[in-house]
């Protein structure tokens, strides 16, 4: 019987002695963000007397190290861009019109004065309360399927070797159903689930990732009609796909959407960026080369002790946007649509019957190599299997009894402890771990989806 190496997951990469990775990629990262020009989008809650407590698109005119500190309110060009309470004009109109207007306020060139008047300085002290994620999704657009989120796995070389998964090319895909949240919100490190007292996860990850948001309906059984005309209507954000590594842990078929569905594991931003400026490069399309890297201040360790856990190239990556969305239109084509439980016991669905991912939607495009979790030596799996009874299953669960109760010697994140995430051009993410919070909002359901089924979208109410 023959232990899969899924069982268990990444190393974190090495750091070298005496290289401060996480200073000297931040000195390259400034440098280069000083000569990139594209315009970046964000979305704010603004403090303008106009536009005092409204939800504004707006221009980054100033950040520091990637974390935004002066936006221009894009209201003058389109004033739907500045909305009080809920915006009667969908949110991918909206993200296309605050592109135009970006594009419209720089080609005409502004007088200071109209400048000054429409920009104001971000609290660096509220972020977490001023900051949208600059794609909006809500939780009833994701259970009616009139937006996705759609993940990527084993999409880097290191990330795979490191899992030690044969996947033969093949992509790992994942519907992810979680609300998006402010890059510098913080993430509960567990809830309730169902009537089930609240338990802290204690195998909670984190993984970087170039995410995109579609500007407009995609279509998977007629696919735009090159990499040119998909990247041309899509924009690109910094993600955090965080994990309770867990349910994958013990399900590595279905657990994904179970691990990753949990509210608050989807923080995204701060802006972003159009996909005819950015273009990146992978193995097989793009045109620039992003760096990509993750630090962890740990609760426990002194003021600027960061851990570099995540450092890579979009270079590396296996699948790039373009050819994710190929892999989903060839496996719709096999009649294939891909289903996964999540945290609630629904069935959750990458697209619709007919192949349509709706405007609006997300798709993340994997993480290097450097998660928390890691495949074990040899001679632990023997163990592992010897103290299961020669059961697979057992020796998962030792496996994670193990984590959990030696948790200080893993990489896995802690209440207190602060994760920076960034991406070239994309800007930085501040976030801590918190407490969990004990409110009911699932059950553990292990279930597969029903024979059959067949997603279709709902109307919203």
């Amino acid at each position: 019987m023959r232990m899969r190496a899924i069982l268990f997951s990444a190393t974190a990469c090495v750091v070298l002695p005496g290289i401060n990775l996480a200073s000297s990629v931040a000195a390259t990262q400034t440098q280069q963000e000083e000569t990139f020009t594209a315009p970046r989008i964000i979305r704010y809650i603004s403090s303008l007397p106009a536009h005092k407590d409204q939800t504004c698109y707006g221009l980054v005119l100033a950040d520091d190290k990637g974390i935004p500190t002066k936006v221009r309110a894009l209201s003058d060009q389109h004033p739907p861009l500045c909305y009080a309470g809920e915006s009667r004009y969908p949110q991918p109109r909206l993200m296309q019109w605050a592109f135009e207007a970006a594009e419209a306020a720089a080609s005409h060139g502004e007088e200071k004065t109209a400048i000054d008047e429409l920009s104001e300085f971000l609290p660096q002290d509220r972020l977490a309360e001023v900051l949208l994620p600059p794609v909006a999704i809500s939780a009833v657009e994701l259970d009616t399927l009139q937006r996705v989120v759609i993940g990527a796995g084993i999409n880097y070389a290191e990330h795979r070797d490191e899992v030690g998964v044969d996947t033969a090319g093949e992509l790992l895909l994942f519907p992810k159903p979680v609300v998006p949240t402010s890059p510098y919100a913080p993430v509960r490190a567990g809830m309730q689930i169902g009537e089930i007292p609240a338990r802290p996860v204690l195998l909670l990850d984190y993984e970087v990732e170039v995410g995109l948001v579609l500007l407009e309906d995609l279509n998977l059984r007629q696919l735009p009609s090159s990499y040119d005309a998909f990247i041309d209507k899509v924009a690109f954000f910094v993600a955090n796909d965080v994990s309770n590594r867990k349910p994958i842990i013990l399900d590595d078929e279905t657990g994904y959407t179970r691990g990753k569905s949990h509210p608050g594991y989807l923080p995204i931003g701060p802006w972003m960026v159009h996909g005819s400026q950015l273009r990146p490069r992978t193995m097989n399309e793009g045109d620039r080369s992003l760096q990509i890297g993750l630090e962890v201040y740990e609760a426990t360790a002194g003021p600027g002790n960061a851990q570099s856990r995540q450092l890579a190239g979009t270079g590396a990556m296996l699948h790039g946007p373009w050819a994710i969305v190929r892999t989903m239109s060839e496996t719709l084509a096999r009649g294939k649509i891909i289903c996964m439980r999540d945290a609630w016991g629904n069935p959750r669905y990458l697209h619709d019957a007919d192949g349509i991912i709706p405007a609006g939607s997300i798709i993340l495009s994997g993480t290097p190599g450097g998660t928390a979790i890691h495949e074990p030596g040899l001679l632990y799996k023997a163990e592992l299997f010897l103290r299961g009874g020669l059961s697979l299953d057992a020796a998962r669960e030792i496996f994670v009894e193990d984590a959990q109760q030696d948790i200080g010697a893993t990489a896995y994140l802690e209440t207190g402890d602060r994760v920076e995430s960034w991406v070239e051009h994309l800007g930085r993410q501040r976030w801590s771990v918190v407490d969990a919070e004990r409110e009911p909002y699932g059950i553990d359901s292990t279930g597969s989806c029903e024979p059959g089924s067949r997603p279709h979208p709902v109307s919203g109410q």
